[in-house]
């Protein structure tokens, strides 16, 4: 069985919006309400992969997951945190890919110059909480009944991943493609290998 973790490219569309559909559809793990289209998830990936990483799993040649890093806030002093995202085909689950696509976002992200990550987590989510405290994330907070989505009002709770030491007068972050000539760009994408378990 081959296992790759490798950069999202917008041919991973059609696959990426297989995985995230359910989740959108039938849970309210994400607040989103309508599925996005392919043609949406193509853009979404397109406008993403040169200033933060979007990775894909791919396991025997099918994307079997894929995580992402987006923008805290799109105001300037926020520049160094960014917020991350974690999906997994059902098929596919507890094998340790979201273990394995998270170690090697932030090991990225890292090597970027990105200093905090932030997740949301819509409550109650045992798996999720689990996972997120397992790679070193700390609860800062909930927001209650901030969502209504299938039906009920949802809290979200909001976890916190320092990356580095914080320092005065920090460099902005470099983008993904001035990252690449950096030396531990392979390792900083091979990182979450070993996590993944089939």
């Amino acid at each position: 069985m081959s296992v790759e973790i490798r950069f999202a490219t917008e041919a991973d569309a059609d696959r990426v919006r297989e995985i995230y559909a359910p989740h959108v559809g039938e849970s309210a793990a994400s607040f989103e309400l309508t599925p996005p289209s392919t043609a949406e998830v193509r853009r979404r990936v397109a406008k993403t992969v040169d200033e933060r990483p979007w990775l894909v799993c791919e396991v025997d040649g099918t994307v079997a997951g894929y995580a992402y890093a987006s923008p805290f806030s799109d105001r300037g002093a926020y520049r160094w945190s960014v917020e991350s995202s974690v999906y997994v085909h059902r098929a596919r689950r507890r094998n340790g890919i979201a273990r394995g696509l998270y170690a090697s976002l932030f090991e990225l992200l890292r090597l970027q110059g990105f200093y905090n990550v932030y997740a949301g987590v819509t409550l109650p989510n045992p798996a999720s909480v689990s996972l997120h405290e397992s790679m070193g994330f700390e609860p800062v907070g909930t927001y209650e009944n901030v969502g209504y989505k299938r039906g009920e009002w949802r809290d979200v709770g909001r976890w916190h991943l320092p990356l580095r030491e914080h320092s005065s007068g920090p460099e902005p972050p470099a983008s993904v493609s001035a990252t690449r000539r950096l030396d531990g760009w392979d390792e900083a994408l091979a990182a979450g290998l070993s996590s993944i378990r089939l």
